[in-house]
């Protein structure tokens, strides 16, 4: 039980690093086919998701939480 929480908190750490370095996500974009006078137009839409500063230093604060409660455990 001990070494899953340090690992769980070493990934929360990780992601939330990840997020403050780069806090833009790309959602996969969705394709449609449109027939307008006899030509196929093709129109691609993208949903780009920004993840707030806060929502990073929370999951890096939960992180050390959890590894600082993994190293606690005896």
């Amino acid at each position: 039980m001990k070494k899953a929480t340090m690992f769980f908190g070493a990934v929360l750490i990780l992601l939330g690093l990840a997020s403050l370095i780069h806090p833009r996500l790309d959602m996969p974009a969705r394709r449609t086919e449109v027939q307008v006078l006899g030509q196929r137009l093709l129109v691609e839409t993208r949903r780009i998701v920004t993840i707030p500063i806060l929502v990073s230093g929370l999951l890096i604060a939960t992180g050390a939480g959890l590894l600082t409660l993994g190293l606690a455990r005896k």
